[in-house]
């Protein structure tokens, strides 16, 4: 995993962005307006920020299963030798805190 960004979350935890995960944002949880990957959003942070402040949901997919994302003890991505799930993990923007460009 090449870490891009780190969503720090109000209870303390945080979900560390891989360049190839996607990260999207909207006012309606069924509609996705504005989509990129952490890659992109890193370039552009300044415009991640205001994503934060201008809508009410961060929807987050992990590219990867085999980088397991867990969040609040439920597992939204993994893999194993029997399993593998892959499934969007839906915050709302009010529960973030900031989020950190891991690169500069």
């Amino acid at each position: 995993m090449d870490i891009t960004l780190n969503i720090c979350i109000n209870d303390g935890s945080e979900i560390l962005v891989d360049g190839f995960d996607k990260i999207s944002f909207s006012n309606n949880v069924l509609e996705k307006t504005c989509t990129n990957t952490g890659y992109s959003w890193q370039k552009s942070y300044p415009e991640i920020l205001n994503a934060v402040v201008e809508n009410k949901f961060l929807i987050f997919d992990r590219h990867d299963e085999k980088d397991s994302l867990e969040y609040r003890d439920h597992s939204f991505a993994f893999r194993n030798e029997i399993n593998e799930k892959n499934q969007p993990l839906i915050l709302t923007t009010q529960s973030i805190t900031t989020i950190i460009d891991m690169y500069n």
